[in-house]
């Protein structure tokens, strides 16, 4: 029920700002979506409500086929794909959208452009910063430098661990990880002042296919609360409604992520 009121209102909020278009818009926000599968998304697509099937021009997404267009879910869409390495055919509704959409209810003259670069099933150590394209860091460097071309950079959204709880060496390592992958890209962007918003695990899945496999969850989870790196925001999953796998979050849940994403960032002004 309070899933449902929270979608309600958000929804409200959303339809209620799409006539605030304005001609001179600034500069655009660029964006990048980094992470696994729960950045990719694996909300299903039949549950989106009905004000994310109108398009808004405001919000743009660099896709897959190394092309701009209006964003649309899913937008991870491995169609077109050009660097295969970061391909995700089961992409769905992940918390991208629902974040453009609420920054710019919270100021209509926003634009952005969203850059998917997730790739559902990676471990933080398959992002080690390296050049070309054929890695996951180097596609998303190379992806991120197109995009900025017509707008500004403004930050990162990374939604990434689950494969790093199956492992207590790799939880204990992931903290080092990231914070190696945040300078490599800070330098690789010249932006050492690179916002990045890092989303804490959600729950435990305890049922369902993937019950039992990720005995370091909860350390990873506590990696995550507990990072202090400057210019790093941490937002929690935890307590967002999931899917049936009990593993990914489901279309309300990363609805609410992401107006938990935004959320921060206005915060942090």
């Amino acid at each position: 029920m309070r899933t449902a009121v929270l979608l309600m209102a958000l929804t409200v909020l959303l339809a209620g700002c799409a006539s605030g278009i304005r001609d001179n818009h600034p500069r655009p926000e660029v964006w990048l979506l980094m992470g696994q599968s729960n950045m990719s998304g694996r909300g299903d697509l039949s549950e989106l409500p009905a004000v994310f099937a109108i398009p808004d021009p405001r919000i743009m997404a660099w896709g897959n086929d190394g092309e701009p267009a209006v964003a649309r879910e899913p937008l991870d869409s491995a169609v077109g794909q050009v660097d295969l390495i970061s391909a995700d055919v089961q992409a769905g509704v992940g918390p991208g959208l629902a974040f453009a959409r609420v920054r710019i209810a919270q100021q209509p003259n926003r634009r952005l452009i969203l850059v998917p670069c997730a790739k559902g099933g990676s471990a933080i150590a398959e992002w080690t910063p390296a050049d070309g394209r054929g890695t996951l860091f180097g596609s998303c460097v190379a992806r991120a430098r197109a995009a900025v071309r017509r707008g500004r950079l403004a930050g990162v959204l990374w939604y990434q661990g689950e494969s790093d709880a199956r492992s207590g060496d790799d939880a204990l390592a992931w903290p080092a990880r990231l914070e190696r992958m945040v300078t490599a890209l800070r330098i690789g962007l010249a932006r050492p002042d690179l916002p990045i918003v890092v989303v804490s695990l959600a729950d435990e899945p305890v049922r369902g296919p993937y019950a039992g496999r990720y005995p370091a969850w909860q350390a990873v989870q506590a990696a995550q609360a507990s990072l202090r790196v400057p210019g790093v925001v941490v937002v929690a999953a935890a307590g967002l409604p999931k899917g049936e796998d009990d593993l990914h979050l489901s279309t309300a849940g990363q609805i609410l992520l992401g107006t938990r994403l935004a959320s921060a960032l206005e915060l942090q002004k």
